[in-house]
Parts: C-alpha cells; structure tokens; sequence
C-alpha cells in the first residue's frame, strides 16, 4: 500500500468536498468539470464525489472498523453504493458526514505513517497485539468458516488442508480467550502447537513429504494403536486390571494390519513413527523454510514450559512481552495459515476475503491504539481547560 498517495488523496478529497458543500444543490446550476471541460449538474458532482469518498474509505479500513466506528458512512454506502435508495435531499449532510471521517482517516494514517511499534510500552505492545489476532478470529468466524463446511472430497490434499485450518482456527479461537496476565503458559504452549498445525499444511501444500497425503492420513491409526499398546503395558506394570472388553486391546489386537500400513508407507515399524513426516521438529519448519517461526516459537516457549522452576516471567512487563509475542506470531501464523487454504480452494469472495483480512492484520490493531491516544489527549485536554 502506498500510504503517501492514500494521504494525498484524501487530502484532495476533503478540499473538493468543503468546496462542493458551499455550492448550491440544484440540477439547474452546472460548473465545469476538470479535466474534462465538460458542464455537469452540481448535484452530479456531489454525487460522484460521495461515491468515491465511500469507496476510498472502505478501501483503506477493514468493515470492522468501519462498522464499529462510522456507522453513518456504513448508511451512505448503503444508500449511494447498493442503490438501495435515491437520495435527493441530504446530499450536503452526507458530504458533511464524509468529510468528517475522512478527516479521521487522514488524522489517522498521517499518525500511522510515522507510528513505530518500538515506542509503545509493554501493555500497549500487548493490547496492541491482542486485539488485532481478535480482529481477524473473529472476521474469520463470521466471514469464511461456515463456507468451509462440506467441502472436504475424500482422501485428497484439499480434505488435510481443510482439517489442519480447522484445528488452527480452533487454537486461535482459543488464545483469544486468554487475555489474563495469568494465562501465559497455557500461551506459550498454545504457539507450539499452533506452528505444528501450520508447518503440516505447508509441507502437504508443497508436496513436500513423499505421499504425504496417504502418510497424514494414516498417522492417526499408527498413534492410536501406540497409544493404546503403551497404555497396556504401564496398565501391566502398575498391576491395573484390564478387562478384556477394554477398548485399547481391541486396537492393540489389530497390531498386523497397523504394521503392514506402517511398513508399507514409512518403511518403520509404528512403535518407531513418531509423526507423520518421520521428521523432528526443526527439519519440518526447515523444509518448510520457516526456522525463522521455529527460532521463535520453540526455544522460546520451551524455556517457559519445559525448565521446570524458572524465574521467567519473573516480572509484570515480562509477562505482558510474552503474551504479546504470543498474540503477535499468532497472528500472523493465522493469516498466512487462512491465506495458504485460499489458494488452494475456490470459495464465493476470495478475493474480498483475502483484502480485508489484509486490512485489518495491516490495521486494526494501529487503528485501536491511536484511538485511545486520541481518547487520552481529549481528556486530558478537558482537565486543564478552566471551567
């Protein structure tokens, strides 16, 4: 985005528009167009103004924003975009309407231009972060989970993809809902898996892992019957009874059909797969060229979940960095995760779908802190004026 041009057109804009207000609104009274040279009625003018303020607005700012914040410029759009309406005789309070909001938008992104994350305290990193993975979950939820349903064909790269989405919209649905200081670990551990999920759909994406698909999808009958063996042997050792109805010894029964899938797909025997790529960690997100996630993500929250007593986070600001880090790479393993499964299916709005999440990972989170800077200023603005 070009974030200059946007300024300057906005700019252009809100002149124009202060220009036009003061004109009389009249189909009888005509100017000359620039640069066309051509006489159109004010009124037309107006209008078309109003259509490209609109346009203009809606292309720089998610609906989120939009909706929650200019729910007068949401009316407009309705009447002068969807035609739902003609409008003959608020042409002058609409281009007041507009003019006031694209003043925001030009206060707005003259602030974000220059705005540098760096300076924001550690709250206001963790505010900051948070509400943008909110912002997208929850678009996400209303806008393109329900036209997933269904779309699954079989054994087929499409179907994994779809599944793996599934359990990464699941874990950020999830993160969102631990906003408290005191949920940093379950945090931290919710960004490892949330990496496991996104580094299996790239290496299903790219082919990366020979049968890969037939391997993903097999996996699950290998680990059940792992689990159920070890289950019966410390079961054994602990001297538990086991009746011979039991659920895991109808699994751990089916031990040749699970070793012939094992050998004939992974060349190992199932006590020896430990995923479904055979690989460790670290080589999956290096075959999937992310180590740059895993150098984060990893080590990074192992220190926290795995180093047994440990003084980290041993203050307040720490805890707000941890969760921000959280929120951050959350979000964007969540944007790339929902942009990779885009293109790879067709579903109605693609496109759209894709520009407003781009909006509001670009945005939104900005957007809320230059609020409540505004919000400050204001008030305290009202505290040092004489009554």
């Amino acid at each position: 985005m070009n974030r200059i041009a946007e300024i300057e057109e906005l700019k252009a804009l809100i002149l124009e528009g202060n220009k036009l207000k003061k004109l009389p609104e009249s189909n009888n009274v005509f100017e000359t167009s620039r640069p066309s040279g051509l006489a159109i009625p004010i009124t037309s003018q107006m209008d078309n103004w109003t259509d490209t303020s609109i346009r203009l607005i809606y292309s720089l700012l998610p609906k989120t924003i939009i909706n929650s914040d200019f729910a007068e410029v949401v009316n407009i759009y309705e009447e002068y975009v969807n035609k739902k309406q003609v409008i003959t005789s608020n042409r002058k309070q609409n281009i007041d309407k507009l003019i006031t909001t694209l003043n925001e938008c030009l206060s707005f992104f003259g602030w974000y231009i220059v705005f540098e994350h760096e300076k924001l305290n550690v709250k206001q990193k963790a505010e900051y972060c948070f509400c943008s993975l909110e912002a997208i979950v929850q678009y996400i939820h209303r806008e393109l989970i329900s036209s997933l349903i269904g779309l699954e064909d079989g054994r087929t790269k499409k179907t994994v993809l779809l599944h793996l989405y599934g359990r990464i919209f699941q874990l950020v649905y999830s993160i969102v809902k631990l906003n408290d200081l005191r949920c940093s670990q379950l945090l931290g551990a919710s960004l490892r898996s949330l990496l496991e999920f996104y580094i299996d759909m790239q290496l299903i994406r790219n082919d990366i892992v020979e049968n890969g698909i037939e391997k993903i999808l097999s996996f699950s009958m290998i680990y059940e019957f792992n689990s159920a063996s070890n289950q019966i042997r410390i079961d054994k050792e602990i001297q538990k009874p086991i009746p011979a109805s039991s659920n895991l010894i109808k699994i751990a029964q089916n031990s040749e059909q699970i070793t012939k899938t094992a050998l004939k797909l992974w060349n190992r025997r199932p006590k020896d797969i430990k995923h479904w790529t055979a690989l460790h960690f670290e080589e999956r997100c290096r075959k999937a060229n992310e180590l740059e996630f895993f150098r984060h993500i990893y080590y990074y929250g192992n220190m926290y979940i795995h180093s047994g007593y440990s003084r980290f986070p041993e203050t307040e600001d720490d805890t707000h960095l941890l969760c921000a880090h959280v929120y951050s790479l959350a979000s964007e393993i969540f944007k790339k995760s929902t942009d990779l499964l885009l293109n790879e299916i067709d579903i109605a709005q693609k496109k759209e779908t894709i520009q407003e999440l781009e909006k509001i990972y670009l945005t939104f989170g900005g957007f809320q802190i230059w609020k409540s800077l505004i919000a400050a200023s204001r008030a305290n603005a009202a505290e040092t004026t004489p009554s």
